[in-house]
This record gives structure tokens, sequence and C-alpha cells, in this order.
């Protein structure tokens, strides 16, 4: 049995009928080639060369036959390859190889690399970022401004792990130094929210907006971080500092407190400002975001988030999905706990 040792971000997938709309800057592959029994098969095309230097440069931690670690090139356990060429922009084009291969021949756990390619001002193709993908199959790649995205099946309930159902499209950010992280494509996002403004300009909303795309990472925002700074208000801040502090003692929190606790939960599907009476004042804003899980559309999760004004805009100051504590309590009661614990 093949399995990915790569965890699926657990969000919505988008629907196909969005997927239409990925945006006029979007470009759909000029050249595609694959190797089905490797991965030197797609050095083609006018970065042959950088790709062959990069698939068979011994780079990559391995295993070897006999147990041991070792270096390696992709190409070495290369099960199959694919690259896709982007249209020339703004003297700019990209290329993308996807890798099926393994680190560890001596089992049977399948990884996927993606390597991103650019050229640049008339010059040739040189290696921009190596990245792990999400995913064990690479298909429909799009070059967009600032991005590569592409779709991939995933399992969904009651899928045999052989045959995925499932359709996610993820992307790669195209940086000033390399590429990001693999996340969720939002493409659509913004259609499907839907907004009931105050008569202030909806700062709140957009704070919870950024809140839900920061996809998989909901750890750095919620702990000490600069991004934690930015969007938690003091209050709920300072809670979050002393609960991590105990954290390494005690068991603190485990899920993410934007899906209602459960880990590998799925984003939002809709947004909206709570229009109950007394929700939204000059100091207060609500938001109730409404979100599924992917592997279980039926499991939904409402979360009131709550915000408040400070000097620099406005924060965060709980976050209460329907049936349980609010995320602040949830902290406090639990880092009163272990203090209580530990004076014993």
């Amino acid at each position: 049995m093949m399995r990915s040792p790569l965890r699926f971000i657990g969000i919505l997938a988008v629907p196909v009928c969005m997927l239409a709309g990925i945006g006029q800057a979007a470009a759909e592959a000029t050249e595609h080639f694959a190797d089905p029994q490797g991965a030197l098969g797609v050095a083609r095309g006018p970065a042959a060369a950088e790709v062959r230097a990069a698939l068979t440069a011994r780079t990559q931690d391995c295993t070897s036959m006999e147990f041991k670690p070792t270096r390696c090139a992709l190409a070495d356990n290369a099960l199959n390859a694919d690259i896709h060429y982007g249209a020339k922009h703004r003297d700019r084009r990209w290329a993308f190889v996807s890798v099926r291969w393994q680190s560890d021949p001596t089992g049977n756990a399948v990884e996927v690399k993606g390597l991103v390619f650019v050229a640049e001002n008339g010059s040739g193709f040189r290696l921009f970022g190596q990245i792990d993908l999400v995913g064990d199959s690479v298909s429909d790649v799009v070059f967009e401004l600032g991005r590569i995205t592409y779709a991939t099946n995933y399992l969904r309930t009651d899928d045999s792990r052989s045959n995925p159902t499932g359709r996610r499209r993820y992307e790669i950010r195209l940086g000033a130094n390399g590429t990001g992280p693999v996340a969720i494509q939002r493409t659509g996002f913004g259609a499907a929210t839907l907004v009931q403004s105050p008569p202030q300009p909806d700062e709140a909303l957009q704070l919870v907006k950024r809140l839900y795309e920061a996809g998989e990472d909901y750890a750095a925002i919620f702990g000490g971080s600069a991004a934690a700074s930015a969007m938690l208000s003091p209050g709920l801040a300072k809670v979050v500092r002393e609960a991590m502090s105990l954290s390494r003692r005690c068991p603190i929190y485990d899920g993410d407190p934007r899906l209602g606790g459960a880990q590998g939960a799925g984003g939002p599907t809709r947004m909206r400002y709570d229009v109950e009476a007394g929700r939204n004042t000059v100091d207060r804003r609500t938001v109730m975001v409404t979100a599924a899980q992917a592997e279980a559309p039926k499991s939904i999760s409402r979360t009131r988030v709550v915000l408040i004004p400070a000097p620099g805009g406005w924060r965060i100051d709980d976050l209460v999905t329907e049936g349980m504590p609010g995320y602040r309590a949830t902290l406090a009661d639990a880092s009163a706990r272990c203090r209580s614990a530990r004076s014993r």
C-alpha cells in the first residue's frame, strides 16, 4: 500500500465552479512533458540542462538499501515526473517540475518534490526553489502573477487509500528570494464571503479573513510571534503567552481555535457580521464564521470571533465555537489547573 508522509491540510475544497474564475492573470502551462517511469525524461524544453542538473544532484537526504543514511539524487529513486512551462510575462518565464520519489527505497512511502525554475531578462533558466508538495498527483498547473497553482487528488470520506475521489487546488507562492510553503489555493474565497458591513470600514472582517487564510500555521499566529501581536488583543495575547509558557509541562490546548478545536478541520464557507442586537458597536465587532471539514462535509462548526479596537486597529479578543467555551476561557482554565498542579 502506498502512503504519503505529507499531511493534507484539512480545508474545504474549492468548488469546481469557482475554479473557473481563477483570474485574468492566470495562464495555463504552454508546454508539458512527462516521464512515467522515472524523472530524467522531463529534462526537455528550454530549461532541460538546468532540470537535469537539479534532478541528478546528490543533495537529498535518503536511506540506502542497507538501511543507512546517505545522500542521493531525486532521479535515483524517482517513480515519475512532469514539467510544465508557463508563458513569458514581464521578462520572466517559469518552469515547474514535480517528482514522485522515495527517499527510503526500503519502504513504500512516496514523497513529492516540486522544483521551480525561472528565466529572467533574456537569460537562461536557473533553479529558483525546491519545495515539498501536498498530494501525490499534480495536474492542471496554472502560472499566475506571484504564484503557481496545481490540482491534486485527496481522500474523501469512505474512499480507499488507493482510489481518492476528492480534488483540491494548492498554490506555491513565488517570493523575491524563493518559494513559499504550499497552501490551499483560495481563489474565489472573496466571492463566497457574505459581508454585512457596519458604517465604518470593515477592517475587523478583513482581519478575520486574514486569520483564516493563515492556513495550517495557526500555531504561529496564536504564539509569541509578530503576527500574533498584530492580530490578537493585548488581553488575549497575554493569556496565550502564559499558556505557551506552561505547555511543556501540561496539556493546555490541542486543536485549532478557529475551527472549534478540531484538528484537520476545513476552511470557512461563510463569513458575516453577527447582526444580533448589541453585537457590533463602536468598541466591539463580532464576526460569525461557518466552517466545514473537507473529509467530513457534514461536520459544521460555527465560531463567533470577537474583536475590540486597539491603537493599531482591530484585534481579536476571543473565539467562541457553538457548544464550547471560549478560547480565552479554555486557555485560562487549563493554565490555572497547570499552576495548581505544579504548586502541590
